[in-house]
């Protein structure tokens, strides 16, 4: 399980095969609490190669104080063909603490 900052931009890295090469496709990251997903990228055109490629996903992660679920979308010419799930992430919370003398 990964442990990122609130508000903070970062990389994502996903690596998968699609078949055959040559097709129009689409990659979309989601973050999901509680049954409840959002954007946590924007959706990224590539084309299949027939073998297994690397995809890089942008993100902001959002407010912390949670554990998300990530969600992994891959389309072809609009029509979703997969949908992966991927470890979890913990964005952690730290309020300002209070120092009493």
């Amino acid at each position: 399980m990964q442990i990122l900052s609130p508000n903070t931009k970062y990389t994502a890295t996903a690596r998968f095969p699609v078949k055959p090469a040559g097709l129009t496709c689409t990659a979309k990251l989601w973050l999901s609490k509680d049954g409840v997903s959002q954007d946590a990228s924007s959706t990224v055109p590539f084309t299949s190669t027939g073998i297994e490629q690397s995809l890089s996903l942008p993100v902001v992660m959002p407010a912390g104080g949670y554990s998300y679920q990530v969600l992994l979308d891959v389309s072809v010419d609009g029509v979703q063909i997969g949908a992966y799930e991927g470890e979890p992430v913990i964005i952690p919370w730290v309020g300002v603490p209070e120092i009493v003398w």
